[in-house]
């Protein structure tokens, strides 16, 4: 009899393990789905010349203060870095481009962004002329595209951040770091083997979420202080804004995390305190924007998306109409279904949308207080102007409803409509990451990379210019419009292959 119960109980037991391995492999296999591992590769057919020395000519380039054109320029480019930059004529046996009195700008530099697993992606940055983004929660594949993009894969040069600091603790924390790929500590000890680890692997920056503990941000501060490690990121809502002035941040990832913090000063506002929130808001702008001048604090903009919140949850259907949604990662759009919403952007599973069953009411005193939130960003981002914060612009690209490339021009868009100015907004793009990064790129001149994007239009007249986009050049290589065309053209096929829920529009 017992022999019996034994192997009922192994036999038990085994269900029970093999179980378990089948939903983790489910739930993984669903995980990787909804980052994009799935969608079909884009495999563009492009006549892109390369060439050691070129040039192009009959431009008229961008200063490197990003505030005037420089008419009839001739930039000649070797071996990947300008080598000059002035008027006159192109030198016999180079080839040449005639840039026919367009304008010629830095490439564009979209500082906050996630790749996640969408390859596709680094095709659209290069079609939108973005020849640099800084990825804000990165995975070892990052790291990896990083390394094919400097040996010679299209694609935008990546600055890759470390997946963000969290702290949670027991089976939260297994959970979080494995659906979120968050990096999840407790200690110092545990932050200073994570700190080692990700400097050897050969990430660029640290980060910091949202729900770091107060003690443990501080100790992250210390530790990537000592490791010489640049910190970026969240505010984590159990810490405040003294706790940043004396830490070793060097970027705050959102204004957004800004207005988090002042709500929390306030005591927390509902629709009925929206108007006394931003009365506060402006009463502590000046000080906070003061603060990120004195420490050295740069902020990126994400104001589009913030903007977006009440528009997706009232208007979600034209929202996504108005952007390219054909070129976004199916995986990512459609969600999964592992959760209700996971990061889903279509109407049954967007991460913004309305609770099932809000009534109107409510509805409309949402409304209220998301609306007040967006207007928040937008106080604060007057003082930092008027300070002289640098600011970076960054869109959370792949966050509903950014589309990776296309969501950088509406960004600049956006911020020249918030009251910056044509040249303060390039700036954003171009000059001012490439000081954070470190990256040799960001403006016109002898020994700068030859990142460089060809406009038919120009933007320090209208800011949508950008998105006239008549070439691209990335070192060596040459994209015509034709390419780049190509290069969307693939993306959007590959996408359509790989979609298990048709668009409205399909």
């Amino acid at each position: 009899m017992m022999k019996w119960v034994i192997r009922g109980l192994l036999a038990v037991g085994v269900i029970a393990v093999l179980g378990t391995v089948s939903s983790y492999l489910f739930v993984d296999r669903e995980l990787n789905r909804m980052y994009g591992a799935f969608v079909e590769v884009a495999e563009p057919e492009l006549e892109a010349e390369t060439a050691e020395t070129y040039a192009l000519a009959n431009v008229n380039v961008l200063a490197p203060e990003a505030d005037r054109f420089i008419p009839d320029q001739s930039v000649i480019v070797e071996d990947g870095l300008i080598r000059t930059v002035g008027a006159g004529d192109v030198p016999e046996g180079i080839r040449a481009v005639d840039g026919q009195g367009m304008y010629l700008v830095p490439g564009f530099t979209d500082s906050h962004v996630h790749l996640w697993e969408s390859a596709n992606d680094l095709l659209l940055y290069v079609a939108n002329g973005v020849t640099q983004v800084r990825e804000m929660n990165g995975q070892p594949n990052n790291l990896a595209w990083k390394r094919e993009i400097e040996e010679g894969r299209i694609g935008p040069e990546i600055f890759v951040v470390a997946p963000q600091f969290a702290t949670f603790v027991g089976f939260e924390g297994v959970m979080v770091g494995w659906t979120q790929r968050k990096t999840i500590v407790r200690n110092r000890k545990e932050i200073e083997k994570a700190v080692a680890d990700f400097k050897a692997a050969g990430y660029d920056a640290l980060k910091s979420s949202s729900f770091l503990s107060r003690e443990n941000y501080d100790q992250l501060s210390e530790v990537a202080a000592e490791a010489g490690m640049p910190l970026v990121g969240h505010i984590p809502v159990a810490t405040d804004l003294d706790a940043v002035w004396r830490g070793s941040a060097s970027e705050i990832a959102h204004i957004e995390e800004l207005v988090k913090q002042l709500d929390k000063e306030f005591g927390g506002y509902g629709p009925d305190e929206a108007e006394a929130f931003l009365e506060f808001v402006r009463e502590r702008s000046d000080d906070v924007a003061q603060n990120l001048v004195r420490e050295g604090i740069m902020v990126t903009s994400t104001l589009d998306l913030v903007d977006s919140f009440h528009r997706q949850k009232s208007q979600l259907k034209e929202e996504l109409q108005a952007v390219e949604l054909a070129y976004e990662n199916p995986g990512i759009a459609e969600g999964t279904v592992i959760t209700s919403r996971g990061m889903g952007w279509l109407p049954e599973v967007n991460i913004y949308r309305w609770p099932e069953g809000m009534d109107a009411r409510r509805q409309a005193r949402s409304l209220v207080y998301w609306k007040a939130y967006a207007e928040a960003q937008h106080i604060l981002l007057d003082a930092m102007l008027a300070h002289g914060v640098d600011i970076l612009a960054g869109t959370d690209a792949n966050v509903p409803v950014m589309v990776p490339g296309f969501s950088l021009h509406d960004e600049l868009e956006a911020m020249n409509a918030a009251g910056m100015s044509p040249a303060e907004v390039l700036a954003s793009a171009t000059m001012k990451p490439a000081t954070l990064m470190d990256s040799n790129t960001g403006e016109i001149s002898a020994g700068r990379k030859a990142h460089l994007v060809l406009l038919r239009d120009n933007p320090l007249e209208d800011i949508s210019a950008t998105r006239e986009i008549e070439m691209v050049m990335l070192g060596t290589r040459v994209f015509d419009r034709a390419d780049l065309d190509a290069m969307l053209q693939s993306v959007a096929d590959a996408n359509a292959a790989s979609r298990k829920v048709a668009l409205a529009a399909e």
